[in-house]
């Protein structure tokens, strides 16, 4: 009754699997946050160059009104953003989206109203 034992029993198989499906999930949830850090970071990133290019142009036309409508605003601030990046934005377009505050549906191409 002496056998040589060859391979690997069936619970040793589901451990390795076991292990190996905890790892992979690790590095996924890892990997996801990464994803999710990288986006918010380009995207305040965007924010700030969008918001640097408004004041730029109101420090050069004081007494002018900020266009109201999204693809003015963006023409007017174009010639203060990166080159690579205005160039890369050359077919803008505005977005389709709803943005919320408070809540409460704003439409994309709206501009708050504000009174002094």
């Amino acid at each position: 009754m002496n056998k040589k034992r060859c391979g690997f029993t069936l619970v040793e198989l589901i451990g390795a699997i076991v292990i190996i499906t905890i790892l992979c999930a690790m590095v996924m949830v890892v990997s996801g946050t990464a994803r999710s850090r990288t986006l918010t970071t380009r995207v305040t990133a965007d924010l700030e160059a969008l918001n640097t290019g408004k004041s730029h142009w109101s420090l050069d036309h004081p007494q002018a009104a900020f266009p109201s409508d999204e693809p003015g605003r963006f023409l007017a601030i174009q010639k203060y953003l990166d080159p690579v990046q205005s160039a890369s934005m050359a077919s803008f377009e505005a977005p389709s989206v709803q943005y919320f505050i408070n809540n409460i549906g704003v439409d994309a191409s709206s501009t708050p109203a504000f009174t002094p």
